[in-house]
């Protein structure tokens, strides 16, 4: 995906920030999720307070194994 995506990013920490997202949406894609579905439940589950251990755990490879 790459550098056409990058290109319209108006920063570095923007194009940081769209390679962070790109990657969780491919990497959903890889593992066999529906992108959308997932984001919508991790949206919905996190929290400022949520621990470090969950949101691995709501990553697209963990959160297939649980939610399979």
């Amino acid at each position: 995906m790459g550098r056409k995506n990058y290109l319209f990013s108006k920063s570095d920490n923007g194009a940081v920030d769209n390679a962070i997202f790109f990657s969780l949406i491919e990497s959903c894609d890889l593992v066999g999720i529906e992108p959308l579905k997932w984001l919508t439940d991790v949206l919905g589950n996190l929290h400022d307070d949520t621990p470090a251990d969950q949101i691995r755990q709501m990553l697209p490879y963990y959160y297939m194994k649980s939610h399979a």
